[in-house]
């Protein structure tokens, strides 16, 4: 079964500037650098998953990712991955379901920092307007760098944002074929209409799907980190030159949130901690 969220993979022209804007928005330097067949990728681990940093090419696939194309040709968010706890059950088990899979696939390649890495992967493909790239690892790949977060950093995911036409879909996706647990799926309206809205919950990260009919695809809309302590990171951010929203109170109570209005790759972006 899906145990797991492993990283969201994102793409950049300009690789070398947004790992350091990714450095200054986590407050320390928790990247490790992998060059492969003269392609690079940034690995910023946090405790429950990482950012993949790749370079944008749109001759070449995506770093290792074999057959992962860019799905958004703007950069930013490109696809998710997910662990396994047994990934040749999984893939059988997904393969009976038709969802249109790669073969599991062999990964082997060194960090910089001469950290070695060997797994095995398969795709999910993505195969119409509001599905999605996902890529399914072994267990045994690291869930976590480690490093230790002071309160003044970000350490964790939160949610990552999804926009889709179909939610139907993306529940039958997740809930019914990947086994990832449905927290919520209700009905909200903040003001202007009614938005249904699901919260799908794997390894402490939620996946927030949100029904959009003003589109015809699949989006991803947005990031939310998570801090020990917001008051300190959202100074902290402030004095790195983030254009940061006044701390308000989140949706959920308890929680309190700020704005990134100049996040890197300007992808829409919260941070998020607890009311003191």
């Amino acid at each position: 079964m899906l145990t797991h969220f492993k990283s969201l993979i994102l793409t950049s022209d300009n690789i070398e500037k947004c790992n350091e804007q990714f450095q200054e928005l986590f407050g320390q330097d928790v990247s490790r650098l992998i060059v492969d067949n003269d392609s690079k990728i940034y690995k910023h681990h946090l405790k429950n998953g990482s950012v993949e940093l790749c370079e944008s090419n749109d001759d070449r696939d995506l770093f290792y990712f074999k057959k992962l194309k860019k799905y958004n040709q703007n950069n930013g968010i490109q696809a998710l991955s997910l662990i396994s706890d047994n990934i040749v059950d999984d893939h059988n088990k997904f393969k009976e379901m038709d969802l249109d899979m790669s073969e599991i696939e062999e990964i082997n390649y060194n960090s910089t920092d001469k950290t070695n890495t060997k797994s095995r992967f398969f795709k999910i493909k993505k195969t119409n307007f509001f599905d999605l790239d996902l890529l399914v690892f072994e267990e045994k790949t690291n869930l976590e760098y480690e490093s230790t977060f002071e309160d003044f950093t970000i350490s964790k995911f939160n949610q990552i944002i999804i926009y889709t036409p179909d939610i139907e879909y993306l529940k039958d996706l997740f809930a019914n074929k990947l086994g990832i647990r449905l927290a919520l799926d209700k009905v909200f309206n903040f003001g202007e209409k009614d938005i249904r809205m699901m919260f799908f919950r794997i390894g402490g990260v939620t996946l927030e799907v949100i029904e959009n009919y003003d589109t015809k695809f699949l989006s991803y809309g947005g990031i939310g980190w998570h801090s020990e302590n917001i008051s300190k990171c959202h100074k902290r951010l402030i004095d790195s030159n983030f254009d940061m929203s006044e701390v308000r109170k989140g949706r959920k109570p308890g929680t309190i949130v700020s704005t990134i209005r100049n996040a890197p790759l300007l992808i829409p972006t919260i941070i998020i901690g607890l009311d003191d």
